[in-house]
């Protein structure tokens, strides 16, 4: 079975789609791909204008999010020039690794494409291409982002980045893009004619194999519990010389809710798990439910993230996964005062113990994924 496993990832690696984009002067291939505004699009309903950038991005990348602001404001910037503008999401959810989606509260679906296009007030139609990734096969789509700018006549005068912002958020040196559609405007020569489009690579649906592997290591990740006293739990909480976060979640297997909810969180886990963040389950069960509270975090797959060990390495711990030992109200003193003793309970705490979230009860998942978002956004521009 592994032989037969190995051979089907070698077969998919060699499979996987190598995009090679569109050469200067050739015609822009045509379409037709559902909006996220409940509308179908074709190349026709681009076509009359002086110029059309067809935009290649995503919900996802980080690259691509810290360029949406830049295309929102691209389009603003040609507004009554004749200029028509249409982003395009060619990632298929197949070819996508979870925690590659650590930079966003979003996946690459199309139905958080609406969620994103209305947070990030997308002023030009968001087209759909994951289902089959033809468009972005015709194109040569690289990268998100991914700029193909045309003339009049919808033949390619530009292909490449769409400025020099890669990751950053705000104003730019350079912005190729709206150099070339300025250029067309004109009537001069575009110059360049071609950059590099740097950003996260198109999610191929052939990649489907090699992310199914990944799943199984995830999934084939050690757990292991131990006994923690107060002391032990409330260092962790205080996160003393740490950057990062740790979600921290007190709960118990005869806690209906906490059952419920206990998937979600571990979703979120591995979702933010190339990040610097931790989750640490305290379960309150007896100590010697221990081999029963081993089994409910194996069903959930509650292991160690590679990423996460090295942090346990530092603090020579060798778990995230605890049963709390001792008495409760020297428990509350430990972990949050404002604890009222009901279960679930979660926090996540940041830099040296910062309180970020908590909520007692069942979480939001939307709620606390854009919390977490926030800070990784923010220690990124550290």
């Amino acid at each position: 079975m592994r032989i037969l496993l190995i051979s089907l990832l070698a077969t998919s690696s060699l499979l996987a789609y190598t995009p090679v984009p569109l050469t200067e002067g050739t015609k822009a291939p045509d379409f037709k791909l559902p909006g996220v505004d409940g509308k179908d699009y074709t190349l026709k309903d681009f076509s009359g204008g002086k110029a059309l950038a067809v935009i290649f991005t995503t919900n996802h990348c980080p690259d691509a999010i810290a360029s949406h602001g830049r295309m929102v404001a691209l389009v603003d910037h040609f507004k009554g020039n004749s200029v028509q503008f249409v982003a395009i999401n060619s990632n298929s959810p197949e070819g996508l690794h979870p925690p590659e989606l650590g930079w966003t509260v979003y996946d690459d679906g199309f139905e958080h494409m609406k969620l994103i296009a209305k947070d990030s007030r997308f002023n030009l139609p968001y087209l759909y291409d994951g289902k089959t990734q033809e468009v972005a096969k015709a194109y040569g789509a690289v990268a998100t982002p991914h700029v193909f700018i045309f003339d009049g006549d919808l033949k390619l005068r530009y292909n490449g980045r769409m400025d020099n912002g890669k990751r950053r958020v705000g104003p730019v040196e350079k912005n190729e893009a709206r150099d070339a559609l300025e250029a067309i405007l004109a009537g001069k020569k575009v110059d360049p004619v071609k950059t590099r489009p740097v950003g996260c690579s198109t999610k191929w649906m052939e990649k489907a194999a090699m992310v199914a592997e990944q799943d199984r290591k995830w999934k084939a990740q050690p757990v292991t519990v131990e006994v923690a006293d107060a002391a032990t739990l409330g260092r962790l909480v205080a996160n003393k010389g740490r950057s990062g976060m740790r979600l921290i979640n007190l709960w118990s297997t005869s806690c209906g809710p906490c059952v419920a909810e206990f998937p979600e969180l571990a979703k979120i886990y591995r979702q933010y798990s190339w990040q610097e963040f931790e989750f640490i389950p305290i379960s309150l069960d007896p100590a010697t439910d221990i081999d029963k509270v081993t089994r409910f975090l194996k069903r959930n797959e509650c292991g160690l993230s590679p990423r996460t060990k090295p942090l346990l390495d530092e603090e020579k711990r060798t778990t995230n996964n605890y049963i709390f030992d001792g008495d409760t109200e020297d428990l509350a003193k430990a972990i949050d005062p404002e604890w009222n003793g009901a279960l679930p309970y979660t926090l996540l705490v940041g830099k040296e113990g910062e309180i970020l979230y908590r909520h007692s009860g069942v979480i939001a998942p939307m709620k606390l994924k854009k919390t977490i978002v926030a800070q990784v956004w923010k220690r990124s521009g550290e």
